[in-house]
C-alpha cells in the first residue's frame, strides 16, 4: 500500500502524538502501583512494629496491682519509720527489679515521696523524690491503674510508668510503680530499614528507630502546648522542634504524603532538589494514648517512574523501528528474489573453486603428515640413543669412581691376604703334628678374614653394576651409608672426618637406590677432593625432612668455587681439577639423575667458606614389603 508524500507528516506527527500518550500513561501508571507497593509493604510493618509494642506494655500492665498485694510494702507505709523494715523492702524491691528486668520499681507516700526504691544505693536514686507532679501518681491516688510515658527526672532515662495505688479496705496509704525502658525493643527497630517512630497525644516523638528525631515534634506545635509541657516537666527541658515541612497531599486510608525539613534528612539522603517527599501510616494505640507511625521514604519514585517513561520510551522507539524493519524486509525480499538466481550461479562456481582448492590441500596436508610421523620417529630413536648414551656416561662414571678407590682397595685386600696365607700355612704345619684343634681355629680366622673383604667388596660389585632406571620408593639412608663405605678408604686415607645429621625415622624418597649412591659418591668425593689441601678436612652431611621434599645437604671446609665457574659448574667436561684426575662429567651426571628423580640440585659458597651442595628429593610412602622389611 502506498500513501500521497503529503499524508506522510500526517502520519509521523500522530505516531509522535501516540507515543507521547502511552509515555505519559505509563509514568502514572507506574507510580500508582510503587505508591500501592510501599503503602502495602509499610502497612505490615506497622502492624508488626504496633504488636511489638503492645505485647512489650502488656507483660509489665498487671506487675503493679500484683506488687500491691505484698504485706511488706503495706506494713512500711503504716510505719516509715521501721528502719528494719525499709531495708528489708528496699531489698526486695532490688530483687524483683532484677528478675522482672524492669528499669526501677519504687514505692510513693501519700504525700509524692519515694520512700523506697531498688535503686536505693545505686549512684541515681530516687529515694526522697517529690512526684505529686506526674500524673501516673495523682491517678493513682484516686484509686485506679495509672500509665505515664516521660523523661526521668533523676536519672534524665526516658520510660513507661504503670502504677497502682496500695491501700486498705477503706483508703489509699501509698502508690507503687513501676518503670519500664522500652530502649531493647528500640535497638531492635534502629536494625532495620523502615522509619518508625511513636508519638504522644502532643505529637512528641519519644520512641524512634531513627536517633536524630528522638523528642522532636512530627508537626509544630502551638504555644499552648509547648507551656503545658514545660509546666509538666514531660520531656525535662527539651525543646521540641518541627520534622515535617508542609504536606503535599493525602494518600487516603490513613496515609498522608508529607515533606521532612532539610535539617531532618542525613546529608547523604539530601535530595540536589530540596525535596524529601516521604508516605507516613499511622496506627493508634488507645491504652497507652499513644500513635506508632511509620515513614518510608519516596525519593526514589520520581527516578524510577523516569526510568519507567524511559524504558517505555525506549520499547516505542524500537517498536517503530521493527515496523521500519519489516516494511524494508518486504520490500528486500522482492530485490532477492531477483538476486538468488545470479547468486545460485556465483555460489556453484565458487563451490567448484573451493572443492579444488581442498583437493590439492588434502595432498598437501597429506605429505606433510608423513614428514611429521617420519620426523616423530626419527626423533623417538634419537632419544633412545641419547638414554642409552647417558646410561654409559652413567656407567663410565661409576668405573671411574671405582678406578679412583681402587689403590687405596687393593692395600685394603692385601693385609687380610697375607693374613689369610699365614694363616693357612700355619694350619698346615698343625695338621703335619697331628694338632687339628690348632688347625681348625687358624680356619676359622681364615673365614672371619675373607668375610671381612666381602664386604669392601660388595658395595663395589653393587656399585658399578647397571640399574633399570626405574624410580620407587627407597629408604634414604641406604644409599647414604653405601656410598659412606665406599669412600671410607680414601676418608682414612686423607684424615678427613664426616659429621652426619640424619632423622631418627626412616626417611623414604622417590629415587633409584644405585644411582642415587653414584651421585652421592661424586658429591661426596668432589668434597673430600676439596678438603684434601685444607688444614681443617671437616664436611657435614644433614638431611632435613619436609610433608612432600627432603633436603639433603653436604657442606666442606674447601676453599669453595670461584665465582666465574659457578655458572659453569654441571656442564659437561667442565672440571676445575688437574688434567688425568676428571672429565668433569661427575656433576653433569649427577644433575641429570637427580633431575630423572623429579628433584633438583644446586652448588654455591657458603658464607662462612667452603662449598655447600644441596639435593632436593620428593618425599614418598614406603611400599608395603619395604615397610615390613624395615
Amino acid at each position: 500500500m502506498h500513501f500521497p508524500r503529503f499524508f506522510v507528516p500526517i502520519y509521523v506527527l500522530l505516531l509522535i502524538l501516540v507515543c507521547l500518550f502511552a509515555v505519559r500513561l505509563t509514568g502514572n501508571w507506574t507510580r500508582r502501583l510503587e505508591l500501592h507497593r510501599i503503602r502495602g509493604k509499610a502497612a505490615k510493618a506497622l502492624k508488626v512494629y504496633t504488636g511489638d509494642l503492645q505485647s512489650e506494655l502488656d507483660k509489665f500492665e498487671a506487675l503493679p496491682q500484683i506488687l500491691t498485694t505484698n504485706p511488706n510494702f503495706t506494713g512500711l507505709l503504716q510505719h516509715p519509720t521501721d528502719a528494719r523494715l525499709l531495708s528489708k523492702v528496699n531489698h526486695e524491691l532490688e530483687h524483683i527489679n532484677r528478675l522482672a528486668e524492669t528499669s526501677a520499681i519504687y514505692i510513693i507516700s501519700t504525700g509524692g515521696r519515694v520512700i523506697a526504691s531498688s535503686n536505693w544505693r545505686g549512684a541515681v536514686s530516687f529515694i526522697g523524690e517529690d512526684l505529686t507532679f506526674r500524673p501516673y501518681f495523682q491517678e493513682a491516688m484516686q484509686g485506679r491503674p495509672g500509665r505515664y510515658f516521660a523523661l526521668g527526672t533523676t536519672s534524665h532515662v526516658r520510660g513507661y510508668y504503670f502504677s497502682a495505688p496500695i491501700g486498705t479496705q477503706k483508703k489509699t496509704i501509698g502508690v507503687l510503680t513501676v518503670k519500664v525502658q522500652l530502649q531493647r525493643l528500640e535497638d531492635i527497630w534502629a536494625r532495620g530499614s523502615e522509619k518508625v517512630i511513636v508519638t504522644d497525644p502532643q505529637g512528641i516523638i519519644f520512641i524512634t528507630s531513627y536517633a536524630p528525631w528522638k523528642f522532636r515534634a512530627l508537626h509544630p506545635l502551638s504555644n499552648d502546648v509547648m507551656q503545658k509541657l514545660r509546666r509538666s516537666r514531660r520531656y525535662g527541658d527539651i525543646e521540641a522542634d518541627a520534622l515535617t515541612g508542609t504536606a503535599i497531599g493525602s494518600a487516603g486510608n490513613n496515609n498522608a504524603l508529607i515533606e521532612l525539613n532539610i535539617d531532618s534528612v542525613n546529608g547523604d539522603q539530601r535530595n540536589s532538589k530540596g525535596r524529601h517527599p516521604y508516605l507516613i501510616q499511622s496506627k493508634s494505640m488507645p491504652d497507652a494514648g499513644w500513635t506508632v507511625h511509620i515513614l518510608s521514604d519516596l525519593s526514589h519514585v520520581d527516578s524510577y517512574v523516569r526510568n519507567m517513561m524511559l524504558l517505555m520510551a525506549v520499547f516505542l522507539i524500537a517498536l517503530v523501528l521493527l515496523a521500519m524493519l519489516f516494511y524494508n524486509r518486504k520490500k528486500a525480499r522482492r530485490q532477492q528474489h531477483l538476486l538468488q538466481e545470479h547468486s545460485r550461479v556465483l555460489l556453484q562456481q565458487a563451490n567448484e573453486q573451493l572443492e579444488h582448492k581442498v583437493r590439492q590441500r588434502t595432498k598437501e596436508l597429506t605429505r606433510i603428515n608423513t614428514r611429521l610421523y617420519e620426523e616423530i620417529e626419527e626423533h623417538k630413536q634419537t632419544e633412545q640413543e641419547l638414554r642409552a648414551t647417558q646410561n654409559e656416561l652413567i656407567q663410565a662414571g661409576k668405573l671411574a669412581a671405582i678406578g679412583q678407590m681402587a689403590a687405596s682397595i687393593t692395600h685394603e685386600i692385601n693385609q687380610p691376604l697375607s693374613a689369610i696365607r699365614m694363616y693357612a700355612d700355619n694350619a698346615c704345619l698343625f695338621l703335619d703334628q697331628h694338632r687339628p684343634e690348632e688347625a681348625r681355629q687358624n680356619l676359622s680366622d681364615i673365614a672371619q678374614v675373607i668375610s671381612k673383604m666381602a664386604e669392601i667388596t660388595r658395595h663395589l660389585k653393587s656399585f658399578s653394576r647397571k640399574t633399570p632406571g626405574r624410580t620407587t620408593p627407597i629408604l634414604l639412608t641406604e644409599p647414604i651409608t653405601s656410598a659412606l663405605t665406599l669412600l671410607d678408604l680414601r676418608r682414612k686415607k686423607h684424615g678427613v672426618k664426616i659429621r652426619t645429621n640424619l632423622p631418627s625415622a626412616n626417611v623414604f624418597v622417590l629415587a633409584e637406590s644405585i644411582r642415587l649412591e653414584q651421585v652421592l659418591v661424586n658429591i661426596i668425593g668432589n668434597g673430600l677432593d676439596a678438603v684434601n689441601t685444607q688444614k681443617r678436612r671437616e664436611i657435614d652431611l644433614d638431611v632435613t625432612a619436609g610433608p612432600q621434599w627432603v633436603t639433603l645437604t653436604l657442606h666442606d671446609s674447601g676453599p669453595g668455587i670461584a665465582e666465574e665457574h659457578l655458572e659453569q659448574l654441571f656442564d659437561p667436561f667442565f672440571t676445575t681439577k688437574e688434567k688425568g684426575r676428571g672429565l668433569g662429567l661427575g656433576l653433569s651426571l649427577s644433575r641429570a639423575i637427580i633431575h630423572d628423580f623429579g628433584g633438583t640440585i644446586k652448588a654455591e659458597n657458603h658464607p662462612q667458606g667452603g662449598t655447600i651442595v644441596t639435593i632436593t628429593l620428593q618425599r614418598a610412602k614406603p611400599k608395603t614389603a619395604d615397610a615390613h622389611e624395615c
